[in-house]
Order: structure tokens, then sequence, then C-alpha cells
């Protein structure tokens, strides 16, 4: 197994994670909230380690089926336990055992929650709980995979560990050309649930939150009715919609984006 490898991909996946962090920190800041520093502290940390870790490339770059399937039980696991730490760190879910399972629950997409008044945390921190959801829809190391430079053998071995089944293997070799493209897709769908929502009355937060919450398919809100607050039959409509949207495969939209109708058909 080549470990330095994956001590360099890890070093750079958690360096990923502590750009994103960045995101949610401003929308404290924004709102003029403390625990936007609970952010910049995280990033910290993954900044460090991404400099010890992920700056020099090894020789041996080489990525096969058993560093495939280390890299995604490892990146799902330090994700979630860094991706914790600014809930734990703000105090706004005080034992970090309930913080890193509320990071699980978005990552894998899975919506349970420890929460019980979800609009009591500060709207940096519900921005992140449902960003999580967004990031976790298309699997984190896809989303890894579009950002970071690895050859396409490598992209592949990461992606067959990632996508459960043979699903990987009829997209197209080029896998990080291929994850590049669904990302796309998916991008594109969520902003164009932001707008239907926009249109429907929603702030522009809010109608972030709820369409990487649909993106996701896992429906973390940042209201406690969730989306009966709203009492839109308008709005319940375009999350229904969007719902089935981005419940249906992702293959069958990128054999239509090929032209391989009677792929999609049999999808």
């Amino acid at each position: 197994m080549n470990n330095r490898m994956i001590v360099y991909m890890i070093g750079r996946m958690l360096g990923v994670e502590g750009l994103l962090l960045l995101v949610p920190a401003l929308v404290s800041f924004l709102y003029g909230e403390q625990s936007g520093i609970a952010f910049l502290l995280t990033a910290a940390i993954l900044l460090i380690i991404f400099l010890l870790a992920g700056r020099k490339k090894p020789k041996d770059t080489s990525i096969y089926g058993k560093e495939g399937l280390a890299l995604v039980g490892i990146a799902w696991i330090l994700w979630s336990l860094f991706g914790a730490l600014p809930f734990f760190i703000s105090g706004s879910i005080p034992d970090y055992l309930d913080a890193f399972f509320e990071t699980v629950s978005g990552f894998t997409t899975t919506g349970s929650t420890i929460l019980t008044d979800i609009e009591a945390l500060p709207q940096g921190m519900l921005f992140w709980r449902a960003l999580t959801h967004w990031i976790g829809g298309m699997g984190v190391l896809v989303f890894v995979m579009v950002l970071l430079s690895l050859d396409d053998d490598g992209s592949m071995y990461l992606m067959r560990a990632e996508v459960p089944g043979p699903e990987a293997d009829k997209l197209v070799p080029k896998a990080r050309s291929t994850a590049r493209i669904l990302y796309l897709m998916y991008l594109i769908l969520t902003m164009a649930e932001v707008i239907f929502l926009l249109f429907g009355g929603m702030n522009l937060y809010d109608a972030l939150i709820h369409s990487f919450s649909t993106a996701g398919t896992g429906g973390f809100s940042n209201r406690n009715a969730s989306v009966s607050y709203y009492d839109s039959a308008y709005i319940d409509g375009v999350i229904t919609v969007f719902m089935i949207l981005f419940g249906i495969n992702f293959n069958i939209y990128f054999a239509i984006y090929i032209k391989n109708w009677k792929s999609a058909l049999k999808k």
C-alpha cells in the first residue's frame, strides 16, 4: 500500500475542508456572530495539517484499489471529526459526541439530529450544517476529486471506492472529468432551486439552506418547523420537485448529457 500517497492525499483533503470552513465563517461575521472564530480556529488547525502532510508530493503517486478504499474510509472519519469542531468550540453543541453525530449525519446526508431547538444555533453554524449535506450529497471524495489534481487512474479508483456497486465503471474512463461534469449539473440544479425559492418569498440565506439540504436529500432546515414554517404551497411544490430531481440517479443526467439515450432509458 502506498502509505505516503495516502498521507499526502489526506493532508490535501483536510486542506480543502479548511477552505470550506471559511464560507460559514464569513456568514457568521456577516451576521455579527462571534462563532465565526470557531470556524477560523478549525480552519487554522486544518491548514497546519495540510502544511505538514499535503505540500510535498511523494515520488510514487500511484493509487489503486486498496489506497482508494483507505482514503474513502479515513477521509469520511476525519472530515466528520474536524467538521464537528466548530459546533463544539463555539458552544453551539457543547458535547463533542453530539457535534460529531450532527456532522456525520450531515456528510452522510442521513438527516438525523440531536438538536431540539434548531433556531437557537447561530446562522453560521446552521449554514455549515446545511453545507455538509450539499457536500455529502455527491460524496466527499467525489467533491475533493473535482478540486484536487489527480491522474485519471487514481480518480477512477477513488470513484470506485466512493460509489457503491458498478456505477463508477459505467460513467467514463476520465473519472475526474466526469466528476466535474456531475458536480456542474449538481451546482446548476442547486442554483435553480435557490432562484425558484427566492421567487416564493424566501430570503437568500433560507433559500441556500433548503437548497443545500434538498440537494443532499437529507432535509436539514434552519427552522424548527422545517418547510411548514413558510406556510406556502408554492415553496412546498418547488422543494418537492427538486427532491425528485435530486433523487434521480445522476448517471441518467450524465447519459442524457452525452446523448446516450439508450443508456438513459435503461437506467
